[in-house]
């Protein structure tokens, strides 16, 4: 499924006739009752809990439908979940700021450079989309972060001392939020196929 042009025409849903489609499922679900009860469906590794919950039953759809619905359901899974995440402010915002760690070997750095890092990355993200148009500033990443118990502290950094951020403040949020195989791919993309750069753990 994709997004139509300007030029294309769709059939509208509201004209789609449902009572032979309604009762097709009911006689589905009725004659695979034992095994739709009984299916525990292969989950993709990407999928975070609450999407493996959401999936599940489709997926266990899709197996018993066979042919090529298991492959077609599973790609499906995992490729709309990542366009949520992407979709996400929050989720888009946690993921940069890890690449930035990452992509920078840092293990802490000032709130003004993750500021600016941020501003690089902001072409067509999710985080910035929602900001229409304002610039960032260490007070508003500041505000996104302290929900996760995230706070800039005083650091140093060579001879240079400033508010900042310590990248072990992050590995808990990073691992609960940030999908890491969508992580591992966006660094794969920047360094290509020889690059051994990982993501935080």
């Amino acid at each position: 499924m994709q997004r139509k042009t300007t030029k294309e025409e769709c059939e509208r849903l509201r004209n789609l006739e449902t009572a032979e489609l309604k009762q097709k499922c009911v006689r589905f679900a009725a004659d695979h009752a034992a095994a739709i009860a009984a299916a525990r469906p292969e989950l993709p590794s990407s999928l975070n809990d609450r999407a493996a919950d959401i999936w599940e039953p489709l997926l266990a759809l899709a197996d018993l439908a066979g042919g090529h619905w298991p492959e077609t359901a599973r790609q499906a899974a995992v490729a709309l979940t990542a366009a949520a995440q992407d979709s996400n402010p929050i989720a888009s915002l946690l993921l940069d700021i890890c690449l930035i760690f990452t992509t920078g070997k840092a293990e802490r750095m000032f709130s003004r450079e993750l500021v600016e890092s941020l501003m690089l990355r902001s072409s067509g993200r999710a985080w910035a989309e929602a900001r229409n148009g304002k610039e960032i500033s260490e007070i508003w990443l500041s505000r996104q972060l302290r929900p996760y118990s995230i706070r800039p502290r005083t650091l140093w950094i060579g001879d240079d001392q400033a508010k900042g951020y310590f990248l072990a403040d992050f590995r808990e949020t990073f691992h609960r939020y940030v999908p890491r195989h969508e992580a591992q791919a966006f660094l794969d993309e920047l360094s290509g196929p020889d690059s051994n750069t990982e993501t935080p753990d």
